[in-house]
């Protein structure tokens, strides 16, 4: 096995090197730069980091399932923790209920792994599966959250439009519920 580990690391240790010489020969203005996997305007979809995840988490979790724990619940802790910067435009009084159900998450997201990494052969694939779950609902929640601090928003500007256009005459009432009856 010894042999055949050698074998391989050289082959792809080989392709890399072909691979990296090649793109240099054909672009040269264009060295390559290293991919971040973090959530931004430039970076990578959050969808394909995720599937980046799981085919590296995947193959780690054959060789070392304690390793791919790891690291799927350091993924998770950080989704969770831009879950929390993301829930910074609720409202001042829906937002520490918010802080408070991430903080159950991350307390729950760290028993999941406590409980797979005492195992003698934690179950990678189901123990992943059950962090992202964790993340996954609280992602939901914030979506929801957010719709419905849009919604109140949304709600109080017509209302404020409304209000303003009742201290005007008539006509400007008219045409403005005759807008609003349109916008519905």
């Amino acid at each position: 096995m010894g042999i055949t580990s050698r074998l391989l690391g050289v082959v792809i240790a080989f392709a890399l090197g072909s691979g990296i010489v090649a793109h240099a020969s054909q672009a040269p203005e264009r060295p390559l730069v290293p991919a971040t996997l973090t959530s931004g305007h430039t970076a990578l979809p959050v969808a394909l980091q995720t599937a980046a995840s799981h085919v590296a988490e995947t193959a780690t979790g054959t060789i070392d399932p304690a390793a791919a724990i790891r690291a799927a619940y350091q993924r998770d802790h950080v989704a969770l923790e831009h879950l929390r910067q993301q829930a910074s435009p609720l409202k001042s009084n829906v937002r520490p209920g918010f802080n408070q159900y991430i903080s159950d998450r991350e307390a729950a997201l760290a028993e999941v792994e406590r409980t797979a990494l005492a195992t003698s052969r934690p179950a990678v694939a189901s123990t992943i599966a059950a962090m992202d779950t964790l993340v996954a609902a609280a992602q939901a929640r914030l979506d929801s959250e957010l719709a419905q601090n849009s919604a109140d928003k949304s709600t109080g500007s017509q209302q404020g439009k409304q209000s303003d256009s009742k201290g005007q005459s008539q006509p400007g009432q008219s045409s403005q519920s005759g807008q609003s009856n349109g916008n519905h």
